[in-house]
């Protein structure tokens, strides 16, 4: 009979698990089918996005880190090469963000809820870039030498998003390498497995070079992007470790104390 017991708790257990995964998938697919239709959804503004992609181009010359396009130089005569860095840039992308969700939802579910929500916040905080300040990717200035290698041997990859996801000077900050960041934190933060940390590690440098050679972004857009994303896991951080809560518990606190004195 307690075997039997037992039985039945299990899979009731597992079956929760399960509505619970479930659950949360939708929540975050939700999550993003938002994003991604208000991203695509954002006014196009043209001229706005091209005078301030050559206004960072400018200041990266002046701070000396106008690199990005004497490093695509360096593989545009491999056909290999730029397609190592297509593949990096489109499945480097959502493909490795579903994956580490999924791991660490199942390692670690409560470091998983804290970058869990910090993707979301940094999503949001992208969202206001994207809508107060558009800006074209280097690989819509050919005029500075750039080359859009995914449309040159992978332009299917562009084709891949419906029409109305796509916003092409949603360029700063860049969430795409931001993301990827955070994965990697994540990863190390959630498991403590040699061959995973040396994916996240692998997996973050990779993107960083990949969206550079593949003219999707400046330096600059990564810079804002991880700012972003940092500042973000910051605040998600101090949510989970009730530190608002202690801090408004403090605020109420001395307000009394000020009330009775």
């Amino acid at each position: 009979m307690t075997t039997e017991v037992s039985a039945m708790f299990r899979i009731r257990l597992n079956r929760d698990e399960i509505i619970k995964f479930v659950l949360e998938t939708a929540f975050v697919f939700g999550i993003m089918i938002v994003y991604f239709l208000i991203r695509g959804g954002l006014p196009v503004r043209a001229a706005d996005a091209f005078e301030r992609a050559n206004q960072v181009i400018q200041l990266e010359q002046r701070l000396g880190f106008f690199v990005e396009l004497q490093w695509q130089e360096k593989i545009t005569d491999s056909e290999t090469m730029m397609k190592l860095a297509n593949w990096v840039y489109v499945w480097g992308h959502l493909p490795v963000l579903i994956f580490a969700a999924v791991w660490m939802y199942v390692r670690n579910r409560p470091r998983y809820r804290v970058y869990r929500n910090a993707l979301i916040l940094s999503g949001f905080v992208g969202l206001i870039g994207y809508a107060l300040f558009p800006m074209a990717p280097p690989r819509l200035l050919p005029e500075w030498g750039f080359v859009d290698t995914v449309a040159a041997f992978t332009k299917e990859n562009y084709e891949m998003q419906p029409e109305f996801f796509i916003n092409h000077y949603a360029a700063v900050p860049s969430l795409h390498f931001g993301w990827a960041l955070l994965i990697g934190i994540g990863l190390i933060d959630a498991d403590k497995s040699l061959f995973i940390r040396a994916f996240a590690v692998v997996s973050t440098v990779a993107m960083f070079f990949g969206i550079v050679l593949t003219a999707n972004h400046f330096l600059f857009d990564m810079i804002v992007g991880s700012a972003i994303v940092l500042l973000a896991l910051a605040v998600a951080q101090a949510f989970d470790s009730g530190f608002f809560r202690r801090s408004r518990l403090s605020r109420q606190q001395a307000q009394v104390s000020r009330t009775e004195g």
